[in-house]
């Protein structure tokens, strides 16, 4: 009754159009750490598939930063809250949580004794402040901005100094400690969308919307210049974040032209330009240098690795970014997910655990929905009333159902569909056919030798045979739940049916009698979204919107292995891998592999 998290395939950073979001890197190099939902994830740079979260945070994440230390992150959220908590311990014990401003927190930045944190964002009181990181203590107020603050960095040796910057079109320059404006930069036309202090603070620098760079003395604040003014080929889109190399003598931007450029502050030169993409979803919202690594983050939330001497990504990290909302495991061990915004993603579950993104029309619409084929293919069913069929990496084909799908499974040579208008249709030879039946369905699933399972509204869960396009009725199980049943599985031989339903029962029945082997699978809170069985049938697998996965044991029923919040906001869908492996997906947008044991 034991489990153990083997893998965590992480989710990607939460993006906004118009909005840079912060990657930080820890002093090693060898990490990030960004927000992503409802989760703080740290990502290893040189194997992204090794990854661990921080869930310690009650409302939206927005940025994360390493103190220069490393011992420390320092976590702001969308209330205005910063939590700092230990990055060593691997029960990353909260060292203090503070209320620098009342909204949503942009930036926060650390001093070199990763003693003092400055918290900018768009407060009703302020846009920011600057306190210890132990007790919360004042060391200074933001002041000189009139609208929401976007980031800040401080110098990493004395004298202190700290700048920020703002939609205001302005960045404002602070002595410290205790830290207090001096001057207000009044150089840009645009929303000033980042600010960076180099590795030797001698400088800084300002990106902004109006596409301009300005280099400043960092001790100062005095302008220096403007970089690359006497050249045609700077960026065509706003100018979202900017990062400095280690000897602090090159600057990379990232752009809303979805191009990175590589520039030589001392020589007031641009040195390249690297295009990521073309199209709204590869404009380039963060970026972030960690050692060897250039790290550049596109709206798509995907993470794009650069190299000087490259003209375009030398390696690519998809995933999620939105909820998990269903997936599909073929017999290769090929994990097919699928999130509220439509975007399909494939996973290889014996390889390095890195996805790849499906290609062809998605809808963009949230799925619904999936079933894996016979032939290794799947089919997924999403809110645009669409049935699509997957081969490989590729979306093939589409069937029109008339009605977003609810549950779906294969049977023969068919696909069963219940749909969100009450009504059940049979597609064949990518044709949908309506089906009649009494009572109103709200899940399906298929046996092997052709049996399918309605689970109705009423709770009743009923055995068909199919004919044609037509369901006779066999029999309908001895026990009903309480609340409408939603989702049903077979056991890989067929003589098990696992039902359950809105209020998280789970109840356990034979096939051939319809007889209850169990009612005493009922540890959720919720609503089980999805039911699966392990390849020997000894165990079925449940995952619920109350965040847990559940392991039973068919021969010990009150036997299991509970793995609570396992997803942030719900678990959407669980698979087994094999007799003691399972795999789930949910709200949080990251796939989980679980090793238990009895």
């Amino acid at each position: 009754m034991s489990f153990e998290q083997k893998e965590y395939f992480a989710p990607l950073p939460s993006t906004e159009r118009g909005r840079p979001t912060r990657l930080s890197a820890d002093p090693s190099g060898e990490n990030i750490v960004y927000a992503s939902g409802s989760s703080i994830v740290v990502r290893n740079l040189a194997n992204p598939e090794k990854a661990w979260e921080y869930t310690g945070h009650s409302a939206t994440p927005t940025v994360a930063r390493f103190s220069p230390s490393g011992y420390y992150v320092a976590s702001g959220d969308s209330t205005g809250k910063v939590r700092v908590w230990d990055v060593m311990n691997p029960e990353h014990i909260l060292k203090g949580e503070f209320q620098p401003i009342s909204g949503r927190i942009n930036d926060i930045a650390w001093d070199h004794e990763s003693k003092r944190i400055m918290a900018v964002g768009d407060g009703k009181g302020g846009y920011g402040h600057v306190f210890t990181y132990d007790t919360g203590n004042s060391v200074g107020t933001v002041m000189g901005h009139s609208k929401v603050a976007n980031a800040c960095t401080m110098r990493q040796k004395r004298p202190f100094r700290a700048v920020t910057c703002s939609d205001d079109r302005t960045a404002v320059f602070f002595h410290g400690a205790p830290y207090k404006m001096v001057t207000a930069l009044h150089e840009h036309s645009g929303f000033v969308q980042d600010v960076r202090y180099s590795p030797d603070d001698a400088r800084f620098v300002t990106v902004s919307a109006d596409r301009k760079i300005f280099v400043y003395d960092g001790q100062t604040g005095e302008l220096q210049f403007e970089l690359g003014k006497e050249q045609a080929d700077g960026h065509t889109g706003a100018i979202y974040a900017v990062a400095w190399t280690g000897d602090s003598k090159r600057i990379v931007t990232a752009s809303g032209d979805g191009t990175c450029k590589v520039w030589d502050v001392e020589l007031n030169q641009l040195v390249k330009t690297i295009i990521v993409g073309k199209g709204v979803e590869h404009q380039q919202v963060g970026i972030v240098i960690a050692g060897e690594y250039i790290v550049s983050l596109s709206l798509s939330g995907t993470l794009n690795y650069l190299q000087m001497d490259a003209d375009e990504p030398v390696r690519v990290v998809k995933g999620h970014q939105k909820a998990i909302t269903a997936t599909a495991l073929t017999p290769a061990h090929k994990l097919y997910t699928a999130s509220y915004d439509g975007r399909l993603c494939l996973w290889d579950m014996q390889g390095p655990g890195e996805a790849e993104q499906c290609t062809g029309p998605t809808g963009d619409a949230r799925v619904e929905s999936t079933v894996t084929l016979q032939d290794q293919r799947i089919a997924i069913g999403s809110l645009d009333d669409t049935l699509r069929f997957v081969d490989g990496d590729k979306v093939c084909e589409a069937v029109g159902l008339g009605a977003a799908p609810r549950s779906l499974a294969n049977v023969q040579d068919a696909i069963i569909a219940v749909l969100q208008n009450d009504s059940v249709v049979i597609v064949r030879d990518r044709q949908a056919s309506p089906i009649t039946i009494d009572g109103t369905a709200r899940a399906v699933a298929a046996a092997s030798n052709g049996t399918v399972a309605l689970g109705m509204s009423d709770g009743s869960v009923r055995l068909y045979s199919l004919e044609g396009t037509k369901l006779s009725l066999e029999r309908e199980m001895s026990t009903k739940h309480a609340r409408e049943v939603t989702a049903l599985a077979f056991s890989p031989d067929g003589a098990l049916l696992a039902s359950a339903d809105a209020m998280g029962k789970v109840i356990l029945s034979q096939v051939g009698t319809g007889e209850t082997v169990t009612t005493r699978w009922n540890t959720h809170t919720a609503r089980v979204y999805s039911l699966a069985w392990s390849p020997d049938a000894s165990h079925a697998a449940s995952a619920s919107l109350d965040g847990s996965v559940i392991v039973w044991s068919v021969e010990t029923p009150q036997r299991r292995a509970l793995i609570k919040h396992a997803h942030r906001g719900g678990a959407a869908s669980v698979n087994f891998l094999d007799n003691e492996t399972v795999v789930s997906a949910g709200a949080d947008a990251g796939v989980k592999v679980w090793k238990f044991a009895f």
